[in-house]
């Protein structure tokens, strides 16, 4: 199994900070008590692996108030990673983070980390291997006891609350968005969910993690459709 390639070009990729603020609830939020889980869970020197990296927001903010950190950003989108290089290399942290364009996958010999984070990625996996396929690889990457920070969007489309939570979704989604934005995202907002989004249920998320070798599973965030959990690799 390979894992999901999204495509971005450079209007979508420079964009992209600013319309994900507008479209996941919480989202400042769940980065911040990301942040805040790292910072109480390791030692004043770690190293971490942040999957899907994107424009290098989690690698700068990470970094910044952690001076002995030491990140690897992973993300298959040149374009993303082109401005990621570009901020770090302004906020002057570009020799404490490296950047790997592909996947986890194809991520040369590293030292184990002691964390990694996959934020808002696993629900473009199909769940036929391809999900705990990208767990497992991140496993092969970290060191027995290492945390592990899962955010996600999950749900059960038969449920009563999933019609209910989209559609509040998509109304505070829309209430931020001038009206030629929102005429552009009312025609695709649905086709996107159907098309792009591969939902699973919590249990199965959990289930994904204990198969993969994490331990010590707790939620720490929950926001319509969109779930952040905290895990520890038991390694062997």
């Amino acid at each position: 199994m390979t894992e999901a390639k999204i495509e971005f070009d450079r209007e979508r990729a420079s964009q992209y900070d600013l319309d994900i603020r507008k479209s996941i609830p919480g989202y400042e939020s769940l980065h911040g008590m990301t942040q805040s889980l790292l910072q109480t869970s390791l030692s004043k020197s770690a190293r971490l692996l942040i999957v899907g990296s994107g424009t290098g927001m989690e690698l700068v903010n990470y970094s910044k108030p952690n001076p002995e950190w030491f990140l690897t950003g992973v993300d298959p989108a040149s374009e993303m990673m082109a401005i990621a290089q570009a901020e770090l290399t302004a906020q002057g942290l570009q020799k404490r983070v490296n950047l790997h364009t592909g996947y986890v996958n194809s991520l040369p010999e590293t030292e184990p980390m002691d964390a990694a984070t996959l934020m808002l990625v696993m629900h473009f996996l199909t769940d036929d291997g391809a999900k705990l396929q990208l767990l497992q690889d991140i496993t092969q990457r970290l060191k027995p006891g290492a945390k592990f920070i899962l955010a996600d969007i999950y749900g059960d489309r038969s449920a009563s609350y999933f019609s209910q939570f989209t559609k509040a979704w998509q109304v505070l989604y829309f209430s931020q968005l001038d009206d030629e934005t929102r005429t552009k995202a009312e025609a695709k907002f649905q086709t996107s969910i159907s098309n792009s989004i591969h939902f699973v249920t919590e249990a199965r998320i959990i289930e994904l993690l204990e198969a993969a070798g994490f331990s010590q599973i707790a939620k720490f965030y929950n926001a319509f459709l969109f779930g952040g959990w905290i895990a520890q690799y038991t390694g062997s």
